[in-house]
């Protein structure tokens, strides 16, 4: 029997164990080794719909219970304020507008974006505080407290894997793989496979000296300060509120009770103390409550460029990190799960495998600081960090910012498509910072020689899903998490 090893107790070391039980079942031995005094603050977390999926194909959990055990609530998509100064819009999460859309006629993305209504065909991509009746049928996602989610983890994998409460005071390798771990109370432990969930330490990865790869020249926010505030309303959002600051963003995260919130800026630019005290400016101004804690956050924007070494396999943020936005850990962390798995029924370690899970960690990393930088393509210059930012965009950034300038049907065919995120999010994106030349839509329209039958079609599908839309059932956010009967947090 193969015997994996993995070090963290975070949520990252225990879904990665939960998917890896899932998949090899009794075919391995599973040890995962964590320190109980190693603490999560669960001050709300956001997730993308993968994670329902996840949670209901590889741990049997309908999102009813999930919503139940993980004091839950619903996330429909992002509300992005102030990017543009004094303007907001909303990306939503697609359901009705797919890829192929894109790939013939651009049919809905032409007559919205002509008529400046385009919304990408999401659920319910309003902020009325109202969620879809029947949540199976459609594509949302949820937020989240960390704690609870560990909880239900542990509680979900005690009686599958091995579960050792300990911490890692020796790593030892030979330079291409880890021999063994010791820990500080219960000794050594061998293994087939060492998985590395140890965060932002990265102990076991780090033995092996990969390279890293550093974004923050795209990227530069490496800092964050967290807190809870109470909800003190009668209502419950459907998004997560990112709010662009002078120094960078905020996050701010509904859970039952109370919101979840955070304060995001890059060290060059601002200092702790700056940073803490426009964030207690902002919570009096917005919760009527002031900082209360400390905490700093620290991370370096980049990611290691090989995940898997020898036999070592890095997941989440022990691989790399970004700024939270868009809350894309577990879309990682799932994906490259995935793909090692599906490149390791046998667990055999060879290097094709390695080759082709580190390809698509690469891949996911460079698309997703294209991705997210999209997020930075603004007319704001009104401090150092804006001008920064703005002055730094990806290749892929400014030939799309170019692109938008001339043509539309092409815009994604710069460099490449971003195949690990939608068009629709992008569009929406795109859409919200003003991005796309409005004559330019119109001279492709006009350009093409069944103009008039594109428009026709491109406003019937509009119609069509429009209409689409409007017929959804809808349910109030608050009332719907209620009817549950659920013990507040």
């Amino acid at each position: 029997m193969k015997t994996i090893v993995i070090v963290g107790g975070g949520a990252g070391g225990l879904l990665t164990a939960a998917m890896m039980q899932d998949f090899w079942k009794d075919r391995v031995s599973i040890t995962l080794i964590y320190d109980p005094n190693d603490k999560v603050m669960g001050v709300g977390e956001g997730t993308t719909p993968t994670f329902v999926d996840i949670l209901r194909d590889n741990l049997n959990k309908d999102i009813l219970e999930s919503i139940k055990d993980l004091g839950a609530t619903i996330k429909l998509g992002v509300l992005f304020k102030n990017w543009i100064p004094d303007k907001e819009y909303f990306h939503g999460f697609t359901e009705i507008v797919n890829n192929e859309d894109w790939a013939d006629d651009n049919y809905s993305a032409i007559h919205s974006l002509l008529n400046d209504s385009y919304d990408g065909g999401t659920n319910h991509s309003n902020i009325s505080g109202s969620i879809p009746v029947d949540l199976e049928d459609h594509h949302t996602a949820l937020h989240i407290l960390t704690d609870k989610l560990i909880d239900f983890l542990l509680d979900y994998l005690k009686d599958k894997i091995t579960i050792v409460h300990d911490k890692i005071s020796r790593v030892t390798s030979d330079g291409e793989n880890i021999q063994s771990v010791t820990g500080k109370n219960t000794g050594n432990y061998h293994a087939n496979l060492f998985v590395d969930a140890s965060g932002f330490k990265s102990i076991l990865l780090n033995e092996l000296n990969p390279e890293w790869v550093d974004l923050s020249q795209h990227l530069p926010i490496d800092r964050a300060i967290p807190q809870k505030v109470d909800n003190n309303t009668n209502t419950i959002p459907t998004y997560t509120l990112a709010e662009a600051t002078k120094d960078g963003w905020i996050w701010q995260i509904p859970t039952q009770t109370q919101f979840g919130t955070g304060y995001l800026y890059s060290s060059k630019f601002t200092t702790d103390d700056e940073a803490r005290a426009n964030y207690n400016d902002w919570l009096l101004n917005n919760h009527g409550v002031e900082l209360d804690t400390n905490r700093v956050i620290k991370w370096n924007t980049g990611y290691y460029k090989q995940a898997w070494i020898g036999n070592c396999f890095a997941v989440g943020i022990s691989a790399g990190f970004f700024e939270p936005l868009e809350a894309l850990t577990y879309q990682y962390l799932f994906n490259m799960i995935e793909t090692f798995l599906s490149m390791n029924s046998t667990l055999k370690m060879l290097e094709y495998n390695r080759d082709v899970v580190n390809d698509n960690h690469n891949k996911f990393f460079t698309q997703t600081c294209d991705f997210l930088n999209l997020h930075y393509c603004t007319n704001r210059t009104d401090s150092p960090f804006w001008q920064h930012i703005t002055a730094n965009k990806t290749k892929w950034v400014k030939n799309i910012e170019d692109k938008c300038k001339e043509e539309f049907i092409d815009v994604f065919r710069v460099d490449g498509s971003l195949d690990h995120w939608n068009h629709d999010s992008m569009i929406q994106i795109m859409n919200g910072l003003n991005m796309f030349n409005k004559d330019g839509i119109i001279d492709y329209v006009n350009s093409r020689s069944d103009s008039k039958s594109l428009y026709k079609n491109a406003k019937k599908h509009h119609e069509t899903i429009t209409s689409m839309k409007n017929s959804i059932d809808t349910i109030n956010h608050k009332q719907f998490i209620d009817s549950l009967n659920l013990p507040y947090i």
